[in-house]
């Protein structure tokens, strides 16, 4: 019993963000957007501690998206959609340009095995297309605890023109600055893996003055 904060692509192309999170006319949209949320806590709790931003969980995992669907609808937490789609497919078509303040990338599937590896999430083209998202300034944000995929996370994120390191010099950090943790982070500390955390962010543009 309770709202079903899922949305579908339909609704998506039919009514915009502004409608589904029932703002009133002229109200700012502030869109943050989780993709791969998985168990849901770390977007419930973003969401709890910043009422007046609106929250996209994005999930292909039916299951997962049903199951995070049917806890908000037993909480307080109101300012959360869930979109059950491909990410490359929310990222491209969900989306205008510079719209999203920030995206979250937490532990996504390293796919470690080279056969997998063309799988990936984090691959040139999504990227892209992603921070063409990202108003100016956004930030893109990823953590993996996968040695290797960090590797390849640098090597495309440095390769993107959009982007610049918030991070800079360093490539990445070893702790995240907020206190909330996924499951998958807390499994990972309690098995004494580090973890690496990207923060990059979308390149203002520049201004260009005319002389005279």
């Amino acid at each position: 019993m309770g709202a079903d904060w899922r949305v579908w692509p339909e609704q998506i192309y039919r009514l915009g963000w502004a409608k589904l999170f029932d703002l009133p006319a002229g109200a700012p949209l502030r869109l943050h957007v989780d993709i791969g949320f998985g168990q849901g806590e770390f977007l419930t709790e973003l969401a709890r501690r910043n009422p007046d931003t609106a929250f996209v969980g994005v999930e292909i995992s039916f299951k997962r998206v049903l199951k995070l669907a049917r806890r908000l609808a037993r909480s307080e937490v109101r300012n959360i959609r869930l979109v059950g789609v491909d990410a490359g497919w929310v990222v491209r078509e969900a989306f205008e340009d510079d719209s999203v303040s920030v995206c979250w990338i937490n532990f996504p599937d390293p796919w470690p095995r080279r056969r997998h590896q063309p799988r990936r999430l984090i691959e040139p083209r999504f990227v892209h297309d992603l921070a063409r998202k990202l108003t100016a300034g956004g930030s893109l944000r990823v953590a993996t605890d996968h040695s290797g995929y960090a590797e390849a996370v640098e090597s495309v994120l440095t390769g993107e023109r959009l982007l610049e390191n918030a991070s800079a010099p360093a490539p990445y950090r070893c702790e995240r600055p907020d206190t909330i943790r996924t499951t998958y982070q807390r499994v990972w500390n309690a098995h004494g893996r580090s973890c690496r955390f990207f923060h990059y962010r979308r390149v203002k543009p520049r201004v260009v003055r005319r002389p005279g």
